[in-house]
């Protein structure tokens, strides 16, 4: 979306809230509604399924045609008579495939991994365990972004020798995506073989006890709409106050992240080249998190919870002023040369 034709990257904030964000309560509403009818198993699995289906289609059907499905000319028509302020949501129906993808991969780490992962774990883990293994899942999150962010490198190294005339970003995409479905599937293979073989061992963990609690959760179970949820999370302080820090740090990084793209686009306009440092910037941000969470036991242990958190809006903060003072110069300065 960033380096598509009529596009940049001051089509995010629009997407993130006009796209994604109705996208996002769309698949609550659908999610609260699959767990009603549905067990978590199948849950799980139609949900990652869903996911996967729509990346192949991507990449083996809805890529190939985007010149021939996507309107440029009648955009290109929209652009003559409207004002320049229509140019994001006139970008996203110009590059409505490329939306649609950009709107399942966001949601892909908020769906899969925050929210079926996690509630998988919290289910098959014991307090006393999550206290030892949580951190090292964390931790293989993010060894993962480091192997990811090379892979992506390597593919758009591969793209940089293909003889001219070849698609090298549809090259580059297949390859991309054909990583993400193998990864799904070992995903979907693994769920399966512990829902099939661990979690009815006896040996692994306490069959009858499981039992009895999931019957106990299904009889005291309460259905509520997603308003009475909405209300029950509203009336807990604590996960107030957790949203609240949510929403502001969503905010802050969207705001920079729509400044640093732009910049970006102008250091690499050409898709491979983006490519190729945004593989990088995984690798290091995944190299810095692992960091991070190694000496984060250390600071909490020192320092305590408060200090830790406000490490990141402190960062946010000092980076960000410069920027902002400058900006607020080079603006001044404008306007004085134009009252010159």
């Amino acid at each position: 979306m960033v380096t598509a034709r009529g596009s940049g990257a001051e089509v995010i904030p629009f997407m993130k809230t006009y796209v994604n964000l109705p996208s996002a309560i769309g698949f609550t509403v659908l999610y609260s509604k699959m767990c009603d009818k549905m067990s978590q198993k199948r849950v799980y699995m139609t949900t990652v399924v869903g996911f996967l289906t729509f990346f192949a289609t991507f990449v083996f059907v809805l890529y190939p045609a985007s010149s021939v499905i996507h309107p440029h000319a009648f955009c290109d028509y929209l652009m003559t008579i409207l004002p320049a302020g229509f140019s994001a949501p006139v970008a996203i129906l110009r590059n409505w495939t490329f939306a649609m993808f950009y709107v399942l991969a966001e949601m892909w780490g908020s769906v899969v991994v925050s929210l079926l992962f996690w509630g998988f774990a919290n289910e098959v883990t014991t307090i006393d365990e999550a206290k030892k293994y949580y951190p090292l899942f964390g931790m293989g999150a993010n060894v993962a972004l480091i192997f990811s962010g090379q892979y992506v490198k390597l593919v758009s190294g591969i793209r940089s020798r293909l003889p001219p005339g070849v698609d090298a970003w549809g090259a580059s995409l297949k390859l991309l995506i054909g990583a993400v479905l193998a990864s799904g599937g070992v995903m979907l293979t693994t769920y399966k073989y512990m829902q099939d073989h661990v979690l009815t061992d006896p040996n692994c963990v306490d069959v009858e006890k499981r039992a009895k609690s999931a019957a106990k959760k299904k009889m005291n179970k309460e259905k509520m709409g997603v308003r009475e949820s909405a209300k029950f999370l509203m009336s807990s302080p604590y996960i107030r106050n957790l949203a609240t820090l949510v929403i502001s740090y969503g905010m802050c990084i969207n705001i920079v992240e729509v400044s640093w793209k732009s910049k970006l686009k102008l250091a690499f306009p050409n898709p491979s080249d983006y490519s190729a440092f945004m593989g990088n910037f995984s690798s290091a941000t995944g190299a810095v998190t692992l960091f991070m969470m190694l000496i984060g036991r250390s600071v909490f242990a020192k320092f305590g919870w408060k200090t830790a958190a406000m490490v990141t809006p402190t960062m946010i903060g000092v980076t960000g002023e410069p920027r902002a003072k400058r900006a607020t110069s080079e603006a001044s300065h404008e306007r004085t040369l134009t009252l010159i």
